[in-house]
């Protein structure tokens, strides 16, 4: 890995990928722009089912491809981790789904939402967690392929805190187009929506750097944990089963990202107390 960070492909790269999907999504962002402040509610765009949402997720892997082959040309071949042991994928499907299940039981219990489900859960909970896990994957390859198989690698060799936030940040600024047409917050201000989204974004980046250590740079392990991430996070506390402000009670609202935080600093201290 070295022990130099390669600023300009960490440059080139982020450029790259910020150019491709931002300029994918442009289109759909550019007729909402001269009616958004920090303080309207924003458009709910990306709910309507928009093609373009999605398709611009592909931006972080496109810009990795790129830098791999003809920039850094250490071409695309094993770069997946796909071959790993299962107890990385057990992890990568029960972390976020016990993490969501504790969202809604702290939203409900505490008040702050109201859970009522739409479908038997005995049934909904293995097919959303499996099933939409695994559907889900081809959008959260898309991501992970460049923010945590081709940049995280290459910021490693600042320590993994330092570049875990580094990442964090470029990942949560990368969203900002979409943000202002209504992801995962529509009808809500900006003003509230950035810093949660940030502070969430930053948090979720932890786990998600430890499981690409742990499991010897797979990027499919932890393309599959974010996609359940969403998929449960998504259904479960989406209006459909949890009712409440979706800045507090979401996967990406305020309970969550206090949980988040509890959750990395404990894991964090026993992971870091373990190389002590």
């Amino acid at each position: 890995m070295g022990s130099r960070v390669g600023w300009r492909d960490v440059t080139a790269f982020s450029a790259l990928a910020y150019g491709l999907s931002w300029a994918w999504w442009a289109p759909s962002v550019w007729p909402y722009l001269g009616h958004i402040t920090l303080t309207r509610a924003l458009p709910n765009v990306v709910e309507g089912g928009s093609i373009r949402v999605p398709l611009g997720m592909f931006g972080p892997l496109l810009a990795a491809v790129i830098m791999r082959l003809f920039v850094s040309r250490e071409g695309v071949r094993a770069t997946l981790g796909f071959v790993r042991p299962l107890r990385y994928y057990a992890v990568a499907f029960a972390v976020p789904a016990v993490f969501i299940a504790l969202v809604v039981v702290v939203d409900h219990a505490s008040g702050l939402g109201r859970f009522n489900p739409s479908r038997t859960l005995g049934v909904a909970v293995p097919t959303v967690v499996f099933l939409g896990g695994v559907l889900g994957l081809p959008l959260t390859l898309g991501e992970e392929y460049g923010w945590r198989g081709y940049l995280l690698p290459r910021l490693l060799p600042l320590g993994e805190i330092k570049a875990t936030l580094i990442v964090g940040v470029i990942w949560a600024v990368w969203h900002l187009p979409i943000l202002l047409i209504g992801l995962n917050y529509p009808e809500q201000s900006l003003m509230m929506v950035l810093p949660v989204f940030g502070i969430t974004v930053l948090l979720i980046a932890f786990p998600f750097t430890w499981l690409y250590v742990d499991s010897r740079a797979s990027v499919t392990a932890v393309a599959l944990m974010h996609s359940v991430l969403n998929a449960t996070g998504d259904t479960f506390t989406s209006s459909r089963y949890l009712e409440g402000n979706p800045l507090v009670v979401s996967a990406g609202g305020l309970v969550a990202t206090a949980m988040l935080l509890m959750m990395v600093l404990i894991g964090g201290a026993l992971r870091y107390s373990k190389r002590t």
